[in-house]
This record gives C-alpha cells, sequence and structure tokens, in this order.
C-alpha cells in the first residue's frame, strides 16, 4: 500500500496547534505543502501515465499542469505554485509571515477539493 500523502496536512495542523513557535509554525507549511505535492503528483502519474522526474519534479509538475488545457488541472498548478512560494518564504527567508499558515492551510484545502472533484468526474478515461 503506498503512503496517504494527506496524512502530512494532518502533521501540519498539530505543529500548529501544539505550539506558537516559528518553528513549529514554519514546518507546517512545509508539511500542508508536501500533503499537496504528494497527492498531485500521484494524480498526475496515474492520469498522464508519466512518471513525475525526481530532479526538478516540483517546476516540473507545476509547469504541465499550468499548461493543461483542462481548466482544473490549470487551477491545480496554480494553487500549487502559490503553495510551494508560501514553503520556500517559510524554509528559506528570515522573516516570516505568521498569516502564511492559514494561507497555506487553505491552499491545500483548495487543491483537495480540486482533487476530489477531478476523482468524482475525471478528465481522463481510467483503464485497469
Amino acid at each position: 500500500m503506498s503512503f496517504n500523502w494527506g496524512k502530512f496536512y494532518d502533521v501540519g495542523l498539530c505543529l500548529t496547534n501544539i505550539s506558537e513557535k516559528e518553528e513549529y509554525k514554519r514546518s507546517a507549511v512545509g508539511r500542508f505543502y508536501y500533503a499537496a505535492f504528494g497527492l498531485v503528483k500521484n494524480y498526475y502519474e496515474e492520469n498522464h501515465h508519466q512518471k513525475v522526474p525526481s530532479n526538478e519534479g516540483h517546476s516540473f509538475l507545476i509547469k504541465n499542469l499550468k499548461n493543461s488545457n483542462f481548466k482544473e488541472e490549470v487551477d491545480l498548478g496554480k494553487n500549487l505554485e502559490k503553495l510551494r512560494e508560501y514553503r520556500n518564504q517559510a524554509d528559506y527567508r528570515n522573516r516570516f509571515n505568521l498569516i502564511n499558515v492559514k494561507r497555506a492551510e487553505k491552499k491545500y484545502k483548495t487543491i483537495a477539493e480540486i482533487l476530489e472533484e477531478l476523482d468524482e468526474n475525471p478528465l481522463y478515461l481510467k483503464f485497469d
């Protein structure tokens, strides 16, 4: 059985609630991002029958989704890109905007909703 990337969202929530310290908040943003990235990567690989490369995989996935002919995939790409910006800010900038924790959580939820809709109404034919 493969890992459920959505569980990282739970870890992010735990980190936001366990402490008000900045290191916990920054780490929560990262968990929200990787939860979304893992879910979107699985979606992409399953529906496009193409592996996301380990080198530059984040950029590859975002670029390909944003260039899709389907609005839902474009929306996935744009939301994942913004969530990645929040994660990069949390990981690399000295100054951290605490509001980005809530923004990151909201972006994750938006991505999860799009993926749920795509699961219920697929854009592609699935062959088993």
